[in-house]
């Protein structure tokens, strides 16, 4: 969604099924996307061409591309396990706002939707928590 948003921006036109599933071929209308789509796929699935795709990113991109692509690939996880390990809810805003596009991408089917109120996944946490509560 982060992604779509900033694309717009900057005047993209961002293709989220391209970034979404590696099966599909296209830079997903960024700059250097088939690059940075393939060291992100390599690095998230620790595949065996990870040295490869930093390469031929590397080519793309320079060393500060690579490094603002490893660092964006880290904090997105990072992201990820906070969110999911916290229970972190979407709030009511976030999650009507974003409905369309979290269907479009299959993103109810992960195990963290489960947290966020109204998800069509079972919730994993309950609020009598007193932590977890500051989350409803």
């Amino acid at each position: 969604m982060l992604l779509s948003v900033s694309g717009e921006k900057y005047g993209y036109e961002v293709d989220l099924d391209v970034a979404m599933d590696s099966s599909l071929d296209g830079d997903a209308g960024v700059p250097h996307g088939v690059e940075l789509l393939a060291f992100a796929t390599a690095a998230n699935q620790r595949s065996a061409d990870l040295a490869a795709t930093r390469e031929a990113l590397r080519a793309a991109v320079g060393d500060e591309g690579v490094l603002e692509a490893a660092a964006t690939v880290a904090a997105f996880n990072g992201l990820v396990r906070v969110a999911d390990g916290t229970g972190i809810q979407l709030d009511p805003s976030m999650l009507s706002s974003t409905a369309d596009t979290r269907e479009a991408l299959g993103i109810e089917e992960f195990g963290g939707a489960a947290n966020s109120a109204g998800a069509a996944t079972a919730a994993r946490r309950s609020s009598d928590n007193e932590v977890l509560a500051l989350f409803d």
